[in-house]
């Protein structure tokens, strides 16, 4: 019986234990853990043709959703290393080695998951990867990444693998002139090795695909299309006509808006939102595009958070935001500005304007690598071949001039065969303190409402008081003053008229008797 009566307490306290343990969240299918990565470089090789290679792999490594702390190698802490799952080490300087001691010695005890690019790859490296390389000062090259191939791409200072026991990662190399074929990359279990990197020609795909393998990254890869450079001036006819004409060509998109922070109940704005629900009722996704901050001052998160409460109360539901990659490598911005989004569309830096510059990323639940449709023309590939990308992807176009543009555009694109997805099909989210947006499998709510995407017309009037007059509270003090100087001028007239009268009189009775 006391057995009995201590197995049913001990069952009891097991029970109770069991209930006050913290629940831990478990990752649901498919789901992939964020990453942290070193990305550590000798150089940014300016003025040569590796220039903007670094830039090229933080926006790859932003888009697998991924959070980037990138260092020169001269700026390497001791322990930096350890802190981080995955290191990656650019090496662009072909005949300088790395002299930082604390940087070799950590690489030379890190035993976690390594990528070297470019030149002089660790004793170790070499080893792990059986590598024999050979240097070529100049070359003219074809690389080749299934369905997509490249020729005619000139190099200088290049490195090629000549020799590995090990799987081929990504494409091949082929030399034009001794038809030579070589591996793009070289990859075994934790460690990878990619010896040509350049921005501008298909070793960015190819360096993609690379970096899905050593990621581990399984979740497939989707594309859309997204147009820029949109302004309330903008053409809004040609604006609603893009939106039919690619509704009619059942080729989803998505367009990155500028926002407004001023002047929101203007007939002009009115009008924008108009055009912008039209688009939205034609299939057509909204993004916030970042702000050109030069000139903006303070208060953006309030600046930001306006515009998207201007955007909700109008039936528009932005599901992300369009910004340059420094945005993502800058503490002002990233909460300012990108806070609200866990969507993000990174374009290639065109004029960095950092506030407070950080070396770590902000990261996103999803992230597009943006690529124009020009570089993709570029490339070769088989007319049966399906157009596909290793990591998420934005095919981008500045809006277009005029209706010839767009009819360039939409045959084009039929005629590409890239399967461009939904972006509302996917899992955005933007919250405010007032509003909470979100889209899961092509249904938008906001604040927990879902969005009716049909689209009635309402006509706008020009009518706007633009200065409003100012209140004139002494309008009743100045009638009376201005009665009581009517009354004074017309009493002293006819004292005027009587002293004329009385003098006339006087002078006919003393010149006339």
């Amino acid at each position: 019986m006391l057995k009995l009566k201590a197995f049913r307490i001990g069952l009891l306290v097991t029970l109770v234990c069991t209930l006050l343990l913290p629940v831990s969240p478990v990752l649901a299918a498919g789901e992939q853990k964020t990453a942290q990565v070193l990305l550590l470089y000798d150089s940014l090789a300016k003025g040569t043709p590796r220039e903007g290679n670094v830039t090229i792999l933080q926006r790859l490594l932003a888009s697998y959703r991924v959070q980037v702390r990138t260092l020169s190698i001269d700026q390497y802490k001791p322990g930096t290393m350890s802190t981080h799952t995955k290191v990656i080490t650019v090496m662009n300087a072909f005949d300088l080695k790395p002299v930082n001691e604390d940087y070799l010695q950590d690489l030379a005890a890190y035993e976690a998951d390594y990528l070297h690019v470019g030149a002089n790859p660790p004793q170790r490296i070499q080893e792990k990867l059986n590598l024999v390389t050979e240097s070529r000062r100049q070359e003219t090259i074809q690389l080749n990444m299934p369905p997509y191939s490249q020729t005619g791409i000139q190099v200088q200072d290049f490195i090629a693998l000549k020799e590995t026991a090990r799987e081929n990662a990504a494409g091949t190399i082929t030399s034009m002139s001794s038809k030579r074929q070589t591996p793009f990359s070289t990859q075994e279990g934790p460690y990878a090795y990619v010896p040509y990197f350049e921005q501008g020609n298909l070793s960015e795909l190819a360096m993609a695909s690379v970096l899905k393998k050593w990621l581990g990254i399984e979740t497939p890869a989707q594309t859309f299309l997204v147009f820029k450079e949109v302004y309330p001036f903008s053409d809004l006819e040609l604006l609603e006509e893009t939106a039919d004409r690619f509704y009619e060509a059942g080729i989803p998109f998505a367009v990155s808006i500028r926002p407004v922070f001023s002047n929101t109940d203007f007939p002009a704005m009115k009008r924008y939102l108009e055009a912008l629900k039209y688009v939205q009722s034609k299939n057509g996704t909204i993004l916030v595009n970042a702000p050109v901050v030069y000139g903006q001052g303070p208060m953006l998160d309030v600046k930001m958070a306006g515009f998207i409460s201007v955007l909700a109360q109008n039936g528009l539901a932005p599901l992300g935001i369009g910004a340059e990659l420094y945005w993502s490598y800058d503490n002002e911005y990233t909460i300012a500005g990108l806070g609200y989004f866990d969507s993000a569309v990174l374009f290639p830096d065109e004029k960095p304007l950092y506030t407070e510059r950080t070396d770590t990323s902000k990261s996103f639940s999803s992230s597009l690598y943006s690529i124009k449709m020009e570089q993709l023309q570029h490339l070769d590939r088989p007319e049966n071949a399906l157009p596909v990308f290793p990591m998420d992807t934005a095919v981008t176009y500045n809006f277009f001039e005029n209706k010839e543009e767009l009819q360039e555009a939409v045959l084009l694109l039929k005629d590409s065969r890239i399967p461009f997805a939904d972006y509302k099909s996917g899992e955005h989210r933007v919250t405010t303190d007032e509003f909470k947006i979100a889209s899961r499998d092509g249904v938008i709510t906001i604040n927990g409402n879902r969005l009716n995407l049909n689209y009635t017309p309402q006509s706008v009037s020009d009518k706007y008081e633009y200065e409003k007059r100012v209140e004139q509270s002494l309008t009743g003090a100045f009638n009376i003053q201005n009665k009581i100087f009517i009354a004074l001028i017309i009493v002293s007239l006819i004292i005027f008229g009587g002293f004329l009268i009385a003098g006339y009189r006087l002078y006919k009775r003393k010149y006339l008797k």
